[in-house]
């Protein structure tokens, strides 16, 4: 038999997949995506709270843009990289 329990069901939420360096109540630099998909630039993003695979976003990213949620740690002294 499975089951899911609800603690708190949140309302008008943005949210993202958990990354690797994400914590609850924490700011975060991630790397979004251009318009052309070619470039990504980090972006200080505010985190809420979290389930086990998502996270709230309370500031720092809008509907639609996208992430990358891979460890990026090779790149702590980049603000922008290139996608091939």
């Amino acid at each position: 038999m499975e089951g899911v329990v609800e603690l708190e069901r949140l309302e008008n939420v943005l949210y993202v997949g958990r990354p690797v360096q994400g914590q609850p109540d924490s700011t975060v630099g991630l790397f979004k995506l251009n318009a052309g998909g070619r470039e990504a630039e980090r972006v200080a993003v505010k985190l809420g709270r979290s389930s086990v695979s998502t996270i709230e976003v309370i500031a720092g990213l809008e509907v639609g843009d996208t992430v990358l949620l891979n460890d990026m740690s090779l790149f702590d002294a980049h603000d922008r990289v290139r996608l091939n």
